[in-house]
């Protein structure tokens, strides 16, 4: 065999290993971008729908706080529940969700979502961006979402959304009317309203942990709807509490009482 030729078959031996070394390398990428793990703890918000528009203008928000498990709003309720997924293939469970009444166009965001969250949606992530599609054609929807980093423990004002008790995880128009709140300080104190009454205290940040301690509030009597997610937050604000931050969102639980806990949101 001439040397020309051996040239060119060494060429085209060389070729075929750079497209296989290629083809492997997508293969791996893709493969890294279909794992369900790399969501769990993640927020998403939507910057992007293809379709009809989500009603009063969303955004999308998608929480993945456990493997197995989803969170979703459209601007409206928040619904949870299970999800599963196959390859590059995401199915939704049926989800509960919270009975809020909204306002205005963002009344039907609900049932936006709850549409296109009841089938299986093919999903893609790369980098921060998260996309999810169905159908084809003209009947193809698509929203893409960018994930959201988190909020900082302190410095930062968060509202209740829900109070955690024995029987479940409870929002309701008394919360959400009289909007409990707190906020850290850098020089280890806290602050804020239980709905009712303010409150001042003493706050020990460390690891995932909060101390909390000498809290004083005011005694103004409260409606008893209100004075009943009053001592929850009390109850939860009782020396040490497990606290996890997910995008704008504070959990907290009490460390003694696992039944006494809060959900907040950053405003």
């Amino acid at each position: 065999m001439s040397s020309y030729r051996r040239i060119l078959r060494l060429n085209a031996v060389l070729a075929l290993v750079a497209v296989a070394a290629l083809t492997a390398c997508g293969s791996d990428e893709a493969a890294a971008q279909a794992e369900p793990s790399a969501l769990v703890g993640k927020t998403y918000l939507s910057t992007e729908v293809t379709g009809p528009a989500i009603p009063g203008g969303g955004p999308v928000e998608l929480t993945f706080p456990q493997p197995g498990r989803i969170a979703a709003t459209a601007g409206c309720n928040r619904h949870m529940g299970e999800v599963t997924f196959d390859g590059a293939t995401m199915t939704p469970g049926q989800l509960a969700s919270t009975m809020m009444a909204c306002p205005g166009p963002a009344e039907q965001a609900d049932a936006w979502l709850a549409d296109f969250l009841s089938g299986p949606l093919t999903w893609s992530l790369a980098d921060d961006t998260l996309t999810l599609t169905r159908g084809e054609g003209d009947a193809r929807r698509a929203v893409t979402l960018v994930e959201r980093a988190n909020t900082a423990l302190t410095g930062t004002t968060w509202t209740v959304t829900a109070i955690v008790t024995e029987q479940a995880v409870e929002s309701s128009r008394a919360i959400e009317d009289s909007a409990p709140n707190l906020r850290l300080a850098d020089d280890g104190t806290v602050s804020g309203s239980t709905g009712c009454n303010n409150f001042r205290g003493n706050a020990t940040v460390a690891g995932d942990k909060i101390t909390f301690s000498s809290i004083a509030a005011t005694k103004m009597a409260c409606p008893p709807e209100i004075a009943r997610v009053e001592q929850v937050v009390l109850d939860t604000l009782r020396g040490s509490v497990t606290y996890r931050i997910d995008g704008n969102e504070l959990a907290l639980t009490n460390d003694a009482d696992p039944n006494a806990g809060l959900r907040l949101r950053a405003n």
